[in-house]
């Protein structure tokens, strides 16, 4: 007898409750302070796996940015204990501005103010962003007393401040690609599991993984001359002598799951379509599970439109894509009307589901070696069209 399609064995493991292995009591989760390449200090908390954690997958756990969220709202503390004690690591953040994030440690960096004799500023990836236009308190000139702090409230429109969380997201990539040199895990199986409009970011962030390289550059690579060249490695997508290497930071990110999946209205629905099509990897090699409540008709409609729109997971016949197996929308029966991480903690079967989802994917990924990346700092995102960089970014449209 042939087995199941994935979509049906995970609708069948829905209807009955998870039955999990003894494990051991999962470590408590520790504080841990990283930056990001425009000068903001990010706190984040690690779980660290109570089986095999050198070798063992990482959860990144990432909850919607907005007023009041942080990662103590919620049963994220829940999941990623449920995780650690099935072989998982897991890591979760505050976004900048958000929780305890809220520290700029670089300011001139972060409000990209050129210093005497500087020929360039200092950032023009997020700089266009850290203006009066977007955040209140921003400096007009160097002479102006520099704030060194952010918070969500300093947001003048917080939608269109979402692009600059990319660099929060490859930020926590370095951190844990640090912590993976050092032996504590192993990125070369990561999972994403967010909620709401995490699902955006997570989807943008993968198209900036898909367009670079898994392993820090050689000197021949970055030995390349033309727009956009540096001599270290600076921001995705630099362009490297001989262009992109076989292996991709994207190829490192086994899957993701998502709860009542949402987009910002600063991204429209083209350029969320665009990152799709543009990266095919993506796709191919990053199945997603986009999960609702039956009784929450918005979540069903953007599970759907994230599955089918987006991903394409079911294409019609005649397509040039096939179908993926292992991404599909799928109804938590018991959850009622709940929304995003209310889904979590709440005894409906959603941390089932997601465990029950991993474990399938991890199977195929379990053999997967820990490697070396060797990146010294983190790298930004180039995330518009900028003539002294190369290529237009990712598509976002300048402030």
């Amino acid at each position: 007898m042939s087995p199941l399609p994935f979509s049906s064995r995970l609708a069948a493991c829905s209807l009955a409750v998870l039955v999990l292995a003894p494990a051991a009591r999962a470590a408590d989760p520790v504080e841990e302070t990283f930056l990001t390449a425009d000068g903001v200090q990010l706190h984040g908390m690690f779980t660290k796996s109570a089986k095999a954690p050198g070798t063992d997958p990482v959860a990144v756990l990432l909850y919607p940015p907005g007023k009041d969220n942080t990662m103590a709202k919620g049963d994220w503390k829940g999941l990623a204990a449920l995780l650690a004690k099935n072989g998982y690591n897991v890591f979760q953040f505050d976004w900048r501005g958000h929780g305890k994030s809220t520290t700029i440690s670089d300011p001139a960096r972060f409000w990209n103010l050129a210093g005497p004799g500087d020929q360039f500023a200092p950032n023009p990836f997020t700089g266009p962003w850290h203006t009066a236009r977007l955040i209140r308190g921003a400096p007009a000139n160097p002479r102006q007393r520099v704030k060194n702090d952010i918070e969500y409230k300093d947001l003048v429109v917080p939608a269109r401040y979402a692009p600059a969380y990319l660099l929060d997201l490859a930020a926590a990539r370095h951190h844990l690609d640090t912590k993976n040199d050092a032996g504590d895990l192993n990125t070369s199986s990561i999972y994403l599991i967010g909620a709401g409009e995490a699902a955006t970011l997570g989807i943008a962030w993968l198209a900036t993984e898909w367009n670079r390289p898994a392993f820090a550059p050689t000197p021949n690579q970055l030995a390349f001359f033309g727009a956009g060249a540096f001599p270290t490695y600076r921001y995705v997508p630099q362009p490297l002598a001989g262009g992109l290497p076989n292996e991709l930071g994207g190829g490192d990110v086994s899957g993701a799951v998502w709860l009542s999946p949402a987009r910002p209205t600063s991204v429209s629905s083209n350029l969320l379509k665009s990152w799709v099509s543009g990266t095919p990897k993506l796709r191919e090699n990053n199945p997603m599970l986009f999960v609702y409540a039956p009784k929450d008709a918005a979540g069903k409609v953007q599970a759907r439109y994230f599955a089918n729109e987006v991903l394409v997971a079911d294409p019609p016949a005649g397509a040039a894509v096939s179908k993926l197996e292992q991404t599909l929308a799928h109804e938590v029966e018991r959850g009622e009307a709940l929304r995003g991480d209310a889904l979590l903690g709440a005894a409906v079967g959603t941390e089932e589901t997601i465990l029950q989802y991993l474990e399938a994917i991890q199977k195929n990924r379990a053999k997967l070696i820990r490697k070396n990346r060797g990146f010294t700092a983190p790298w930004s995102v180039q995330l518009a069209q900028d003539f002294g960089l190369a290529g237009g970014g990712f598509g976002f449209p300048r402030p």
